[in-house]
């Protein structure tokens, strides 16, 4: 009687274990982050927006990080534009990953070099003979979080936007 309580217990285990191993191998592998699935997939770290920015011209760029906000943003303002216009993108507008950023620099700075405070921030901004003009800048805040009629103002207000108006 010992020996096939031992039998099902031996079989029980080398089950279990197949069972666990199988499932630990077919599991999914978590999904990377992604930071922006509808602008252009250009994405510069925040160190290297100086030397982005070099050339003449109008760049529109999206401050942000990996942040709860950040995802706000992309799945009820950009995702809903997205689909608005029937595009996969928006190849105007060039993120900006402020992951690192923050560690080292305060919100005076940002004020100073880029128009806002706090992130995640839409800015346009115009580079002419090497200056840097900062133009309609929209930033998150607790008190008035970004929403999809800001962005689409924004890229309206900045002649990107696509779609009607």
């Amino acid at each position: 009687m010992k020996e096939k309580y031992f039998i099902v217990a031996a079989i029980s285990i080398v089950l279990g274990a197949m069972i666990l191993y199988a499932y630990n191998y077919f599991k999914p592998l978590p999904a990377p982050l992604v930071l922006i699935d509808y602008a252009k997939s250009t994405s510069i770290p925040y160190n290297d927006l100086n030397e982005y920015l070099i050339e003449d011209g109008n760049y529109f760029l999206w401050f942000c990080d990996g942040s709860t906000d950040c995802t706000f943003i992309n799945d009820t303002a950009l995702r809903p534009l997205a689909y608005e216009i029937k595009t996969g993108e928006f190849p105007e507008i060039t993120f900006v990953d402020m992951t690192f950023a923050r560690q080292n620099i305060s919100p005076v700075k940002f004020k100073q070099s880029w128009g806002f405070s706090s992130y995640p921030a839409f800015v346009a901004i115009e580079v002419r003979e090497g200056q840097t003009l900062i133009g309609s800048v929209i930033e998150w805040s607790l008190d008035n979080p970004i929403g999809k009629d800001d962005v689409k103002n924004w890229m309206i207000e900045n002649n990107i936007w696509k779609g009607l108006q």
